[in-house]
């Protein structure tokens, strides 16, 4: 979770979220550790306070009348008997029931476009598979095995293909150094813009969940 520090004489920690940004107000001898354990402390509140300041746009896929399909909102049915879908229509059995269709239907373009990637930029995964992550799209370990959100499938095709680079750049830059970003931006030249828009689909990750 991305946030700024305000540092003071205050006594107390203080958390504002305003236009979808985060503001910490701390005394100034607390620790960076402090203020990132009071922050994972309250990381339920924060979300749901930048859930309330996202974007209206996206309204109608928070209230679960519309899903989005690889950036394409779409109409959606629940209480079906099973699950299926039209040109422009889900019909699913339930909420839960978006996760297993979308990863059955269309998670392996994830695995086959990362792996088309990987080709380009010459570093290639030990493995590769989808998960539920609940605050990022992807992850790359020491072992070189990279798991990806299924949700990126939701995404537009272009912030797709940037999670899909950053997490095959940390097979060599582990980190998210200056040397880090130089390579992302060999094979992503607009990885800022992507970057900074890709902000506007965190809500999608706190989405699909079992109650």
């Amino acid at each position: 979770m991305e946030y700024s520090i305000q540092r003071s004489r205050r006594r107390t920690v203080v958390i504002t979220v305003s236009e979808g940004k985060v503001m910490i107000k701390a005394p100034t001898g607390i620790s960076d550790a402090t203020i990132a354990a009071f922050m994972e402390n309250k990381r339920g509140w924060i979300e749901k306070k930048l859930q309330a300041q996202a974007d209206p746009k996206f309204s109608q896929i928070r209230s679960g009348l519309k899903i989005l399909d690889a950036g394409q909102e779409k109409q959606v049915v629940f209480g079906g008997q099973k699950n299926f879908e039209t040109s422009d229509t889900f019909f699913l059995k339930d909420f839960r029931a978006v996760r297993k269709y979308f990863e059955k239907t269309r998670g392996w373009i994830l695995t086959e476009m990362l792996y088309e990637f990987s080709k380009k930029v010459g570093m290639v995964p030990q493995g590769a598979a989808l998960h539920d992550f609940k605050a990022r799209w992807g992850s790359c370990d020491a072992e070189g095995k990279i798991k990806l959100n299924w949700r990126l499938t939701m995404l537009p095709s272009s912030l797709r293909d940037y999670v899909l680079i950053h997490e095959l750049c940390h097979l060599r830059e582990m980190n998210h150094s200056a040397a880090f970003w130089r390579l992302v931006a060999q094979y992503c030249p607009n990885y800022k813009t992507l970057r900074k828009e890709l902000k506007s689909y965190a809500f999608l990750t706190l989405l699909y969940r079992p109650e």
